[in-house]
């Protein structure tokens, strides 16, 4: 098969098209072959002229991983998942399919806005210290081993994501979960996060377990947000003067059309000089930095902002990766409480770019950490079977937890992440330990459990070989 033409595994966002990556509006005009589900392919009809097309129905995502390797004979293949290839979604798969077949580098996983993030950024949910995310069905997972991650989320009092939680078929598994996390938790329920009937509802985890009302409303296209002690939670708008962007890891293509389209539209620019780089790509208005610590400077950024609200000016306030994932909107939040309207776009996160160029290690359950700092914290995590990515990681933090878990599982080092001077150092845990990096801001990576190296690429088992041969 001609070693030219490359398969691309697209992450299309949520729903909504201002939500789509450059990076993935790309990689489907490069396309000769673009194969998907109906709905995620229904999402994009007016980009898919001139191309053709390969639809199946859900319960057949083997063969389409199959028929998109057995397409690469005759041109480049795009296969779509809605939300992010990386979180529940195509990346692992594929992968298993084609590493026997042909060489992964001709593998290429563009990253997208995953739900969770999509819907926190619209109610103003910002993760500071960490977020456990969990899909409950157990098609695939076990649920004895659903059960185990969901008791180590509540036991570290994490907020935690529940996708997949609810289907037709499959509805007790909702409420078990639910007794696990407490009565007492607020939660969203969010509704075809960015499409069409989308709806946000708060509630309390104990109200849903009671009323059948609100429990009738949470299907397969539900994502259920349960907040823990570490989540700041503000007020949003779907437009405003004032602007949080998520800018991505750097890279343009990681910036979302909605992002474009605001960043063109700003008249200021309020942030670092490494995100005000990647917002001039896109953008003439005036860059503005702040100095002081982290609390002063987005009060100035917000003030400034403020002022230039005041002038029927638009104005951005620029974070890296996604604002909901560990960044200081918070704080803006806080600022704006009572006084302005701020609307949040969210952005392509560091453990989605990391994921997507090493190949598929965070397909399963997985949880994110602002740090390091705590790794018992860590080990329990990794005990019960998540995937892990820490951020601001320094080397010397990493080797006692990398004691800690298997000899033999697949880690990841990161900096730089699509910016000048990108390091990722992929290898297993023994070796990762022997590994000559120094420095500080890593992004550790630990992949799921059932996960192994091919051609420097991590690849995560779903699941899929228990009731399918391939």
């Amino acid at each position: 098969m001609p070693s030219e033409n490359n398969l691309y595994i697209i992450g299309i966002g949520p729903g909504q098209r201002d939500q789509m990556t450059i990076q993935a509006l790309k990689a489907i005009e490069e396309a000769k072959f673009i194969v998907g589900h109906r709905t995620y392919l229904d999402l994009i009809e007016d980009l898919l002229e001139r191309k053709e097309i390969v639809a199946s129905n859900m319960g057949q995502e083997v063969e389409r991983a199959k028929i998109a390797v057995d397409l690469l004979e005759h041109g480049s293949v795009a296969i779509v998942s809605s939300g992010d290839p990386n979180v529940y979604g195509m990346a692992g798969l594929c992968l298993e399919v084609a590493y026997k077949r042909i060489s992964l580098d001709r593998i290429k996983v563009v990253p997208g806005i995953t739900s969770f993030t999509a819907a926190a950024c619209r109610a103003g949910l910002i993760f500071r210290e960490s977020v456990a995310v969990i899909s409950l069905s157990d098609l695939l997972t076990p649920f004895s081993e659903i059960e185990g991650r969901l008791k180590a989320a509540a036991e570290l009092k994490m907020p935690v994501i529940l996708y997949n939680p609810r289907s037709r078929r499959r509805d007790w598994q909702l409420d078990k979960a639910l007794q696990i996390l407490g009565p007492e938790k607020e939660a969203l329920i969010a509704i075809n996060v960015a499409r069409k009937g989308e709806k946000m509802i708060w509630s309390k985890t104990g109200r849903i377990l009671e009323e059948e009302r609100i429990k009738g409303l949470i299907n397969m296209f539900t994502v259920v947000l349960i907040n823990g002690n570490e989540v700041q939670k503000g007020l949003t708008v779907n437009k405003a003067r004032i602007n949080v962007v998520g800018l991505g890891p750097g890279d343009p293509e990681y910036l979302t059309a909605e992002a474009r389209e605001v960043l063109k539209t700003s008249a200021k620019l309020f942030g670092p000089e490494r995100y005000l780089q990647t917002a001039r790509c896109v953008s003439q208005g005036e860059g503005v930095k702040h100095y002081g610590d982290c609390q002063k400077r987005i009060r100035l950024r917000f003030q400034d902002a403020k002022a230039a609200s005041e002038r029927n000016e638009v104005s951005s306030i620029l974070t890296g990766g996604d604002p909901c994932i560990f960044s200081a909107a918070w704080r803006v939040l806080e600022e704006a409480r009572g006084v302005c309207d701020i609307h949040i776009s969210p952005g392509i996160s560091a453990f989605s770019a990391l994921a997507s160029k090493i190949g598929a290690p965070l397909v399963n359950d997985f949880a994110l950490l602002s740090s390091i700092k705590e790794p018992s914290k860590i080990s329990r995590l990794s005990e019960a079977g998540f995937g892990i990515v820490a951020y601001n990681a320094q080397v010397q933090e990493i080797r006692p937890i990398l004691e800690m878990i298997s000899p033999e599982r697949p880690c990841a080092l990161a900096r730089d992440i699509s910016r000048e001077g990108e390091e990722i150092i992929v290898s297993k845990a023994s070796e990762l330990m022997r590994a000559n990096a120094d420095g500080l801001r890593f992004t550790f990576l630990i992949a799921s459990h059932n996960s192994f190296i091919n051609d420097d690429k991590i690849i995560t088992r779903r699941g899929y070989q228990a009731k399918y041969c391939y």
